[in-house]
């Protein structure tokens, strides 16, 4: 989401790039990090030298709100305040590749006869009615690129592939192929799998239940004999995926148990998993 300076609004709006006030200003900043359960966190520092405006807030007829919002997973969520400080977080799994963000100064209530002593004289001696929701200044951030998680191997789909076995008691199965590591789902588990795996809450879940043991049984196989797949393309990733850690996936192989070697790569997917558990079930308490 970014607002347009060239949108049109029927009253003034306080914005970078817009001449509704004169001289009063909308300051808002964001810092962003990571926290150790790999959720984005970010505090937000919003505040204006508009009067008029912050009576709005101090009588609670007006808050602060932070809006993001990724694209490409579809997420969205919005988070308000009465004051300017204050701080918000997400899972990093609910994202990918850019975060656009929005910061807001909006109405809680419908407003009568709002002015403003600061507004361009073109508006001079006029006033106006504003209904809740309205949008009285807002601040647009640069898209915030996510780097590629270091803990996460470049693509997941890229060298894993699921697929329906006709059997529908068969039990999982692993496939290596010089392209792909394939997983054999019985019918019943592959319907479930087909039915959540573009579910963003839910992918670190499928990820623990379905590629966390799959890793484990290969990196089993590979301390056995990895000469046998090093000119895999699966194999190729995985090591890519260690080296972006500054690890040798070689050296690893013969150090390291397969379990924290899959944990490694897959940055704690356990902790991920039950991140999101505690996510869909808190949602789905609020919902009921």
């Amino acid at each position: 989401m970014k607002i347009k300076d060239s949108r049109l609004f029927t009253y003034p709006v306080l914005a970078e790039g817009r001449d509704d006030y004169k001289t009063c200003k909308f300051a808002a900043k964001v810092e962003n990090s990571t926290d150790a359960a790999n959720n984005l966190v970010f505090d937000v520092d919003l505040s204006t030298d508009c009067a008029e405006i912050n009576r709005l807030i101090a009588t609670g007829d007006a808050e602060y709100l932070f809006h993001v919002e990724c694209p490409t997973t579809i997420y969205r969520e919005i988070f308000t305040h009465v004051v300017g400080n204050f701080s918000c977080k997400i899972p990093s799994s609910f994202v990918k590749d850019k975060l656009y963000r929005v910061a807001f100064i909006v109405l809680r209530r419908d407003v009568k006869n709002f002015s403003c002593d600061d507004w361009n004289d073109d508006f001079d001696g006029l006033s106006f009615d504003l209904q809740r929701g309205s949008i009285l200044a807002y601040k647009n951030f640069e898209p915030l690129p996510l780097a590629e998680d270091p803990n996460l191997f470049k693509n997941v789909g890229s060298i894993f592939s699921v697929y329906r076995k006709l059997d529908d008691d068969a039990p999982f199965e692993l496939n290596l192929t010089p392209q792909k590591i394939k997983i054999a789902l019985n019918a019943k588990d592959y319907a479930l799998y087909r039915r959540y795996c573009e579910n963003p809450t839910l992918q670190p879940i499928l990820n623990a239940l379905i590629i966390l043991p799959a890793l484990v049984s290969i990196f089993e196989e590979l301390k056995q004999d990895a000469q046998e797949h090093e000119s895999d393309a699966w194999f190729s990733a995985l090591t890519a995926a260690y080296k972006r850690q500054k690890a040798d996936f070689k050296k690893l192989l013969a150090e390291e148990d397969s379990l924290t070697l899959a944990q490694m790569v897959m940055g704690l997917p356990l902790s991920k998993a039950l991140g999101s558990i505690a996510v869909t079930f808190d949602d789905t308490a609020e919902d009921s």
